[in-house]
């Protein structure tokens, strides 16, 4: 009987494809740690293989050997994560860039023999895992020990930063070119940092590999208080410079500006709060283009203790030990979308701070004497960036999704205004104010730093493309921006009601005011007795023949075809005897004269366009002036359901109601497919279904603005319902 099951390479293919260099050790030991699947399959196919029992037959085992296939040979490069060659690349650089950028204020780092060599130094190290790979390095070389070479190649770098820190305590006023520290050593100690830290290829697991991460926490919080002491100590020896008390707070300005750029994020990092190591880096990344950019530039390219201003140069070597896988094994791990939005919030926090320092240092140059359009355009520039900030932050706090816009919004404002002024800035020359750090953060890094965290990154822009944030005035409505839509109709303006002017008789009659039949109000009565009929020239007025008629007149024709003309109040005849007496009640049985007509044939009533008048007889002047009356609902003019009452008796008018216009109805109101012009006309012409239109959901957005201007408790129920 044949064996047919494969027992697996032999001992001699085992050594040829393993090797002897740390890569075969590495090799051997992965299926051990990280694919327990495989050593399951091994251990099972060398059982199955032990527990088979020879067959007997040598020309079938000298066989085996030969069939089976040389393995290929595997990549030594593989497993490298891409952000290990990026930082390799990067950390080359910093290196190579930093030589051609100042060391100090006397002489670039090119200049200086001692920076070339740990350069040199810093560089070489590097290569120590790519030869590691390849098999250069002797076969003892571990991972450990090539984490300790590189730390060990870039502490020379270290070194000689913290001479130069001495030199500048200590010479910076001797004037022997020793003094001061340039953006060369910022970014040189950048990239000696980043070549020293452990790359993620070489972290174990972190429950047996957390010494390396004790270890960097400890490198971040010593850069991080070297920049803060080092604030500190050049504000102390600011005090010694005799600037006086407005050079003095404007070196605690800028002292403040370093702790606060350095201290807020390194304390964040230590409360295991990702979104701050990443502000932290960001800011790293920035200030280091900043330097780059701005090498001819005195405010920017140095910094001295004994000058007065620290710390601002090592935040780059802060951000780069921040950037250390190492470092991020220690923070707390989110979503990726909350920490990048508590990103952008930090940064605006940053903003804050800046902004902040900017307008406190524009009141410095006011109190020191400086005028002209830079003082003016910073203080007034630095207030509009602060509240512009303070909006944009506490929006992105709240809801990140409606808040969105308006954090990137406020961060585009913020960089428009820094620009502008330092458009001006840099064009006025001679006032002893220059292009600062603090003024470039404002002009392009927290900016861009918050542009980049809310739209870049990937699980970011998918969430808020899934979320969208709601219209603030309803779906419907949000068109009306750039959608045309009919103007809103303009509310109809109420005509002025003439007030009635109180006659003699109390408030059953009235006075007529400038339209030809009565006196102006304060004008003086002719009679006080006066018929309430007024005459005219077809029936002149003759007291002493006969008493006075009624005269018959055309009443006037209402725009109200419902309204019918009523009968009037009978009247008091006219009696020439007592024109100098105040009129007398007449008895409810007494009717006047009217020879022309039946007394039970009603007569036409008096013109209704205005309320029942009365005029005064001729020829007698009364001593009373006319009073104006206070306005009233209602009077005594015709009005549908009056009643003629007998002279004394008071007359009780029904209730008036606002006749209701026809054409238009409550459905057609509520339906949306009714045109918009509809609508409009609704409004106009039914004031009552105005409810109903601002109920429909088609009604745009200028007509609701409309109806909510008119201040109708229902309309206003209404329009609060749409939001609902």
């Amino acid at each position: 009987m044949t064996n047919e099951t494969d027992p697996g390479p032999g001992p001699d293919q085992q050594v040829s494809n393993g090797g002897t260099g740390p890569l075969a050790r590495a090799s051997v030991r992965e299926p051990d740690e990280s694919s327990p699947e495989v050593v399951t399959a091994s251990s099972t196919d060398a059982a199955a293989t032990s527990s088979e029992k020879p067959s007997g037959k040598p020309e079938e085992k000298a066989s085996e050997p030969a069939a089976a296939s040389p393995a290929a040979p595997a990549n030594p490069f593989a497993g490298i994560p891409v952000s290990d060659y990026v930082r390799d690349g990067v950390a080359a650089l910093l290196l190579f860039v930093s030589l051609t950028m100042p060391w100090d204020l006397g002489h670039p780092a090119s200049d200086k023999v001692e920076v070339i060599l740990v350069s040199v130094l810093s560089l070489l190290s590097l290569a120590l895992p790519y030869l590691a790979r390849t098999g250069v390095l002797p076969t003892t070389w571990t991972v450990h020990t090539t984490r300790r070479a590189r730390l060990l190649a870039n502490a020379p770098y270290g070194l000689l930063v913290g001479v130069y820190l001495v030199l500048d305590l200590v010479n910076g006023t001797a004037g022997n070119g020793w003094g001061g520290l340039g953006t060369g050593l910022a970014l040189g100690l950048a990239g000696a940092v980043l070549a020293a830290q452990p790359r993620q290829a070489e972290l174990g697991p972190v429950d047996q590999d957390r010494a390396v991460t004790q270890t960097w926490v400890k490198v971040l919080i010593g850069l991080g208080a070297l920049a803060v002491v080092g604030a500190v100590v050049a504000f102390v020896f600011s005090l010694t410079l005799g600037l006086g008390v407005v050079g003095i707070f404007a070196r605690l300005v800028v002292a403040v500006l370093a702790i606060g750029l350095v201290g807020l994020p390194v304390w964040g990092v230590l409360r295991k709060q990702e979104s701050w190591r990443l502000v932290l880096v960001g800011l790293g990344i920035a200030l280091a283009v900043l330097f780059v950019l701005n090498t001819g530039s005195l405010l920017v390219s140095y910094e001295s203790l004994r000058g007065g201003q620290f710390g601002l140069l090592l935040v780059p070597a802060v951000a780069a030990v921040a950037a250390s896988p190492a470092v991020a094994r220690s923070t707390t791990s989110e979503s990726p979308v909350r920490t990048w939005v508590a990103v952008a919030v930090n940064t605006l926090d940053l903003v804050l701070l800046v902004a902040a320092v900017l307008v406190v240092r524009a009141i410095l140059w006011l109190a020191a004497g400086l005028s002209g359009v830079v003082v003016i355009l910073a203080l007034v520039l630095g207030l509009l960036m602060v509240g512009v900030t303070l909006v944009a932050r506490r929006a992105l706090a709240r809801d990140a999704v409606s808040g969105r816009t308006l954090a990137l919004g406020g961060a585009g404002v913020v960089a428009v205004l820094a620009i502008v002024l330092l458009i001006v800035v840099a064009n006025q020359a001679g006032l002893g104010i220059g292009v600062g750090i603090d003024l470039l953060l404002l002009a392009f890094g927290l900016p861009a730093i918050t542009a980049f965290a809310l739209m870049v990154p990937a699980e970011v822009r998918t969430h808020f493309a899934e979320n969208r944030p709601a219209s603030l005035v309803g779906a419907d409505a949000a068109p009306s921006a750039y959608v045309w839509q009919p103007p809103a109709p303009r509310p109809a303006r109420p005509q002025p009601a003439q007030e009635p002017v109180a006659g003699p008789h109390g408030d059953g009659s009235y006075a007529t005011g400038p339209d030809g039949h009565g006196p102006v109000a304060g004008a003086y009565e002719q009679d006080p007795v006066a018929p309430a009929s007024r005459p005219t020239s077809a029936q002149p007025y003759s007291p002493a023949q006969q008493p006075a008629q009624p005269v018959s007149q055309e009443p006037y024709r209402s725009a109200q075809p419902t309204q019918q003309p009523t009968q009037p109040v009978a009247q008091e005849p006219y009696r020439p005897a007592q024109t100098q007496q105040p009129a007398q009640p007449v008895a409810q049985n007494q009717q006047p004269y009217s020879p022309a007509q039946p007394q039970s044939q009603p007569v036409r009533p008096v013109e209704q366009y205005q309320p029942t008048q009365v005029l005064p007889a001729q020829g007698v002047q009364s001593a009373r002036p006319v009073q104006p009356a206070v306005q009233e609902r209602s009077g005594y003019a015709a009005r549908p359901g009056y009643a003629a009452q007998a002279a004394g008796e008071t007359a009780v008018l029904p209730a008036y109601q606002d006749p209701q216009p026809v054409g238009f109805s409550a459905a057609q109101a509520l339906d949306p497919s009714t045109p918009l012009e509809v609508l409009a006309q609704i409004v106009q012409e039914a004031p009552h279904l105005r409810p109903q239109v601002a109920a429909n959901p088609s009604t745009y957005p200028a007509l609701l603005e409309w109806l909510g201007n008119l201040g109708d408790p229902a309309v206003d129920a209404a329009l609060r319902s749409r939001g609902r």
